[in-house]
Parts: C-alpha cells; structure tokens; sequence
C-alpha cells in the first residue's frame, strides 16, 4: 500500500466507519425476550448518541463531540497506520486536574487496559483558548500492520473504543464528573 491510499484509507475509516459506530455508545436495551421470539431493530436503528465531528482530509486524526447518556464528551482519534491513539478531554477546574482525576478512574483504567490499552492522564490548556485548562486521558494502542485493510480487525478495534467509550462515560456519571464545559 503506497501513502496515498494509506491517507485515503485513514480518513475513510475517521469519517465513516467510527464516526458512525460511535453512534451506539447510547443505545436501549430492549425488552426481555424468550428464545425463538423476534429480535427486534437493528443497532444502527436504535443507536441514539449524537455525533459530529471535525477532519481534514489526509491528516491522520479527527475530533468528535459524542452527546450520550447525558453528557458531551470531547474525544481525538488518531489512527496513525498501525496505532490508535484516543483522547478524552474533561473540563479542568480547581478540584479537577489529572492528579485527582486517575485515581477516580481506576477501574475503567483498569478494563481498558485488559483489552491492550495503555492509559495516561496529564493537565493540559485548550489547544484553541490557553486560559481553559483540561485534563486529557490519553488511550494508547498498537494495530495489526494489515489494520487498514482488514474488515475484521477494524471491526474489533472500533467496537471495542465504543465500549471504552461507553464505560468511561458511565464511570463519569457514576463519579459526577462532568464531561463538557456546559455540563
């Protein structure tokens, strides 16, 4: 695979695939059902979370807002060919910063990182408005070196940063921790 295609492959998976699945980090569970009886919609159907996001075409990352489970969420994909790299960014305050927000997070920490991330906090400023401090958790993984063409790889990496996604919202909420500046 030449460069070209490797940029063209990255940005397909940014804007469509994750964009699209992350989606579902905000679904209904469904009413009970016996063995046999029908199912029901389909994910894609009931997949509630809101999502946009920002890229440019080539660059190798892309920043989405996911509005789920009553709350925004600011979160970076870098998809660097054969590493993922996702960033989650938590408002900062005088009783918010790294140091007293991993600790709180030790168990999500913990589940993401039985599933091969590894996991770092530091306090940071936006990257737009250097009087707004944040705190960002950064999610480290390394990719197949086939990731970009492999249907079955990206469909175990994708679900598994929605269900990463998913438990630190709820770990968030579960600690009341408020992910977005409007909170």
């Amino acid at each position: 695979m030449g460069l070209e295609e490797a940029r063209r492959l990255t940005t397909a998976f940014l804007t469509g695939p994750m964009a699209e699945v992350l989606r579902s980090v905000d679904y209904p569970q469904p009413d009970w059902r016996r063995p046999g009886e029908p199912l029901g919609e389909r994910l894609e159907q009931v997949a509630k979370a809101e999502v946009t996001l920002r890229h440019v075409p080539g660059a190798s990352d892309a920043l989405y807002r996911v509005k789920a489970l009553g709350e925004v969420l600011s979160m970076k994909v870098q998809l660097n060919v054969w590493r993922f790299v996702i960033v989650y960014t938590i408002p900062a305050s005088e009783l918010v910063d790294a140091t007293a927000m991993a600790p709180r997070f030790e168990r999500w920490q913990t589940g993401a990182a039985h599933a091969g991330w590894t996991i770092g906090w530091r306090d940071a400023a936006d990257p737009w408005d250097h009087d707004r401090r944040q705190v960002e958790v950064y999610c480290y993984a390394m990719l197949p070196r086939d990731f970009l063409m492999d249907p079955l790889a990206q469909l175990y990496w994708r679900t598994d940063i929605v269900q990463m996604t998913r438990g630190f919202l709820l770990e968030a909420r579960r600690l009341g921790v408020l992910l977005s500046a409007a909170g």
